[in-house]
C-alpha cells in the first residue's frame, strides 16, 4: 500500500535511487496505491552523473510493494521494498532494463513489452 509521503527504491537503469510519492492516480478517495498504479514522484536521490536533478516531478508506476497481493489461483506474494519504475510518457520508461523480478500479473500490460525481453 503506497500513500502520500511513501518513499520509494527505483528498479530501472535511470540513475535514480529513490523517489517521494506526493500523488496517486486511482480516482476519487483513494488514498492508496497498490500494485500496477500509475503515481506522481518528486526525486530525492540521484547518482552523481544523473542527467535527472533532485526535486524534478516524473510519473511512475508502482512494480514491488511490501504489502503482499493475492492470486486467483490461491498463490500470495509480497516483496521486501516498495519499487517503482520513472516514466516519460503512459508507457515508456526512462531506462532501458528493469533490476529484480515483477509480480506475475503485471507481464499482462503492455509496459513489460516496451523492456523488449529484458526483464
Amino acid at each position: 500500500m503506497i500513500q502520500k509521503e511513501t518513499q520509494l527504491n527505483v528498479c530501472d537503469t535511470c540513475s535514480v535511487w529513490v523517489v517521494n510519492t506526493f500523488h496517486i492516480y486511482r480516482g476519487f478517495r483513494h488514498r492508496i496505491g497498490k500494485f500496477g498504479d500509475y503515481i506522481k514522484v518528486s526525486i530525492r536521490n540521484v547518482k552523481p552523473e544523473s542527467s535527472l536533478k533532485k526535486g524534478k516531478k516524473r510519473k511512475a508506476i508502482i512494480v514491488r510493494h511490501v504489502f503482499g497481493s493475492l492470486k486467483k489461483d490461491g498463490s500470495f506474494s509480497k516483496f521486501n521494498n516498495n519499487v517503482c519504475v520513472l516514466l516519460k510518457k503512459r508507457t515508456s520508461p526512462i531506462g532501458k532494463e528493469i533490476e529484480g523480478p515483477i509480480f506475475y500479473g503485471f507481464k499482462k500490460k503492455k509496459f513489460v513489452a516496451s523492456f523488449a525481453g529484458r526483464v
